[in-house]
């Protein structure tokens, strides 16, 4: 990002991040869906030429930390799952079960320790 952002790409920018999780959300919810992680990429690389201000990590990091809010995990939830974790791609874990994706980030907060 050369400039920085406007309001309005900021807002496109999390209209995009939402719509990764409402994605992600609804072929858990199925629970049956052959939409699987390959789909899922090619969905977050086209939501991501949408965008001028933002990358594909930016807006995966904002659905990261969308659903971790959503799930009432604290605020960093992206930044452990972008930078610690070690057991699959940040967006994988958008399609990780939200028990699971609480698992997950326990398993990287007790990795880290008190913070």
């Amino acid at each position: 990002m050369a400039t920085k952002p406007t309001k309005m790409q900021e807002r496109a920018c999390d209209l995009l991040a939402a719509v990764l999780v409402q994605i992600t959300e609804a072929t858990r919810l199925d629970g049956g869906t052959k939409f699987g992680a390959g789909d899922l990429a090619e969905v977050a690389a086209r939501l991501a030429k949408a965008s001028t201000a933002f990358d594909l990590d930016a807006i995966v990091a904002r659905a990261l930390e969308a659903r971790g809010r959503a799930l009432g995990l604290r605020a960093g939830t992206a930044e452990l799952l972008t930078l610690m974790d070690k057991g699959g791609s940040p967006l994988e874990a958008l399609r990780l079960s939200d028990d699971a994706f609480r698992e997950r980030i326990a398993a990287l907060e007790a990795e880290l320790g008190e913070v």
